[in-house]
C-alpha cells in the first residue's frame, strides 16, 4: 500500500518519518508532505520521499483574483463544501487577514496538494487531526482520489488508538457490535473499569505554563529555524512562546479567585469544560463553540437547589479567557471548582454528568452515571446516554437525565465492542517515542490489511 503522511512541524514529521520507516520495512511505500521546510529536508536526508508544501504553493506563481475566484468555485463544487471560507475559518494564520488573502492561500493549498496526491497516488492518507488548511484540504483531496483517509484518536482503553476511516465524526462501532460478552471478555472489561477508576487521574497531564531547560532549548532552536530554513512557516512563531507563558501564568493566577471548593451538601450536575481551541469544537461541532451559552441553558434547566459544577480541562489551565470564566462564575447556580479537583470524585458525587463531547462522559459510564451528551461524541447513540440533537431540547433533557439510569450490562457490551475496535499505539502529541512509532506502524499495517471495512471504526 502507498501511504501519504501530512505534517506541520519537525517533531510531528520526525515521528511519522519513523512510523513510515517501519511501514517501509513491512512492505509499504511511504511519502510525506510537510509544512516545515526543515522537516521536509530532514525526511529526505533519511531517504524518505518528502514534499515541502510552501515550496509547492510558491511554485504555482502569481494567481490573480479572478483565477482564484474561479478555482474557489470549483473547489466548493468538487469537494461539496458549503463555502471556501469553511476551510480557512479555523486556520489561525488566517486570523486578521483579508478575504482575498485567505482565498489565495486556500486555493494554493488545494492546487499544490491536488498535484502531489495525483503524482503519488496514495492508497492511504494520514493527515493527523487538526483544523489547519493543509489537513482539511488533503482529507478532501484524498477522498476525492479514492484513498482511505485514516484519522488517529486517543482513547482511555488499554489499546488506546481509535482509528477512523474517512471521517473525524462517527460512532466508534456499529450498534450491532454490542453483543453478549464471553466470560473472558467480561472479565477483561471489568478489569479495565476497576483499574481505570482506581487510578483516578486524567488521561492527559495538567498543563503548566512553566519555563524548563527543554522548553528553552526548543525556543532557541525555533528562533534559529524561523530565521533561516523556515522563514515563511506561518505556524512557527517563537515569540508566542514568551507571550503565551506570561499570559497563561497571569490567567491561571487571576482565575483562582473564581474557584470554589465543591459543596457535598448541594446536589449537582458535573460539566467538564471543553478545550476551546480543540480541532473538534472548531471544525467538527462548531455549533458547540459557545460553551457559556450552553452551560447557562443547562443551569437554567436544573431543578431548584441544584448546581452545575464546572471544571477546566487539564490542558486548558491558563488558556481559558478570564471573560469566559467570569461569565460562568456569574451564573447563580454554577460553581467553578479548582482545576486539579479529582474528576472521578466529581463524577461519583454527581447526580449526572453533562458533556459536549468530552471523554469525561465515557469515564462517567465506568461509574454507571447518567450522561447527557450535547455534541454527538463517539460513545453517544447506544442507549447508554441521553443525547440531544438540538439545544432546544436541553430544558427537557436535563431533568430527564437526572432520572435516567443507564443499563450496566449494555455499558459493558459497549465497552467490550469499543475495546475490540481499538489498536495499540498513540498519536504523536501523546507519545513520540520510538516504541510508540513501531506500535503505531504495526496498527496501521494491520488496519489496511484487514479486509472487512468495519475493522477500522467509522
Amino acid at each position: 500500500m502507498r501511504f501519504l503522511f501530512t505534517t506541520l512541524q519537525f517533531r510531528e514529521s520526525d515521528f511519522y518519518g519513523r512510523v513510515g520507516a517501519e511501514l517501509n520495512r513491512r512492505g509499504h511505500e511511504v511519502a510525506h508532505v510537510a509544512y516545515s521546510r526543515r522537516a521536509a529536508a530532514a525526511l529526505r536526508a533519511r531517504g524518505h520521499r518528502a514534499e515541502c508544501l510552501p515550496d509547492r504553493m510558491a511554485a504555482l506563481g502569481p494567481i490573480d483574483r479572478a483565477t482564484a475566484e474561479m478555482h474557489g468555485e470549483r473547489i466548493v463544487a468538487q469537494y461539496d463544501l458549503p463555502t471556501i471560507r469553511d476551510v480557512w475559518k479555523t486556520d489561525w494564520p488566517c486570523n486578521g487577514r483579508s478575504e482575498a488573502e485567505c482565498l489565495d492561500r486556500t486555493v494554493r493549498h488545494f492546487l499544490a496538494l491536488e498535484a502531489i496526491v495525483d503524482e503519488l497516488a496514495p492508497d492511504v492518507v494520514v493527515p493527523e487531526v487538526g483544523s489547519e488548511s493543509m489537513r482539511t484540504a488533503v482529507h478532501l483531496v484524498g477522498l476525492d482520489r479514492g484513498a482511505q483517509v485514516l484519522f488517529l484518536f486517543y482513547t482511555i482503553f488499554p489499546e488506546p488508538l481509535r482509528l477512523y476511516r474517512d471521517t473525524m465524526h462517527a460512532p466508534i462501532v456499529p450498534e450491532d457490535e454490542l453483543r453478549e460478552l464471553t466470560p473472558g471478555e467480561r472479565a477483561e472489561v471489568e478489569r479495565f473499569i476497576a483499574g481505570f477508576t482506581a487510578a483516578d487521574r486524567p488521561i492527559r497531564a495538567y498543563r503548566a505554563a512553566t519555563v524548563t531547560p527543554s522548553k528553552l532549548r526548543d525556543f532557541a532552536r525555533h528562533i534559529v529555524v524561523s530565521a533561516t530554513q523556515d522563514r515563511d512557516n506561518e505556524y512557527l512563531r517563537p515569540h508566542t512562546f514568551v507571550t503565551n507563558v506570561v499570559r497563561e501564568r497571569a490567567r491561571a493566577t487571576l482565575a483562582r479567585r473564581l474557584y470554589r471548593e465543591p459543596d457535598p451538601a448541594v446536589p449537582y450536575v458535573y460539566f467538564p469544560l471543553h478545550v476551546v481551541d480543540d480541532y473538534k469544537i472548531k471544525r467538527v461541532i462548531p455549533h458547540c463553540y459557545d460553551q457559556a451559552s450552553i452551560i447557562e441553558q443547562v443551569a437554567d434547566a436544573l431543578p431548584h437547589g441544584h448546581e452545575i459544577v464546572l471544571k477546566e480541562h487539564p490542558m486548558s489551565i491558563g488558556r481559558n479567557r478570564l471573560a469566559l470564566l467570569r461569565r460562568l462564575a456569574r451564573i447563580p447556580n454554577a460553581r467553578i471548582v479548582p482545576p486539579h479537583t479529582s474528576s472521578h470524585a466529581l463524577m461519583r458525587g454527581a447526580r449526572a454528568v453533562t458533556v459536549i463531547s468530552s471523554t469525561v462522559g465515557l469515564e462517567a459510564l465506568l461509574h454507571d452515571k447518567p450522561v447527557l451528551t450535547l455534541g454527538q461524541p463517539f460513545y453517544g447513540g447506544y442507549d447508554i446516554t441521553v443525547d440531544v440533537d438540538s439545544f432546544r431540547e436541553i430544558r427537557t433533557a436535563v431533568p430527564a437525565v437526572l432520572d435516567f439510569r443507564p443499563d450496566h450490562e449494555r455499558i459493558l457490551r459497549f465497552l467490550g465492542a469499543a475495546m475490540r475496535a481499538c489498536y495499540p499505539g498513540k498519536p504523536v502529541l501523546v507519545d513520540d517515542s520510538q516504541e510508540n512509532a513501531l506500535a503505531l506502524a504495526g496498527s496501521l499495517d494491520a488496519a489496511v490489511r484487514e479486509r472487512a471495512p468495519a475493522a477500522v471504526a467509522g
